[in-house]
């Protein structure tokens, strides 16, 4: 009888000891899971912020390609100005030449005559 007594709290003794381990382990994955879940948090604040800055910096790269957009159309107005300038010296200086030939260049006689025989 004193064996099976034994043997009862040898058992009691073996359950109580698995009751105590069980519970450790109950309270340290309860620890392991808040601790994820902080991290998991934590994480989800980080990836919000990226998202916004993301976000803030996909608005400044459409900002900057439509200041690019009117900086070419404004290059290319200047451009075509420049063009059309450089035309009208060229005539200008053209009506220069012809000047030059008809008045400085040529003797007062030839200058008279074709004057008086062009009208």
């Amino acid at each position: 009888m004193q064996r099976v007594i034994d043997a009862n709290i040898n058992e009691s003794r073996d359950m109580h000891s698995i009751n105590d381990k069980l519970e450790q382990i109950s309270i340290y994955l309860e620890q392991e899971i808040t601790f994820k879940q902080r991290i998991i948090e934590e994480l989800e604040e980080e990836v919000n912020g990226l998202k916004a800055i993301s976000e803030e910096k996909n608005a400044l790269i459409g900002k900057l390609e439509n200041q690019l957009l009117e900086c070419r159309q404004t290059h290319e107005g200047t451009r075509q100005l420049i063009n059309k300038l450089l035309n009208d010296i060229s005539n200008y200086q053209k009506d220069i030449d012809w000047y030059k030939r008809t008045y400085v260049r040529r003797s007062l006689p030839g200058t008279i005559w074709q004057k008086l025989f062009r009208k």
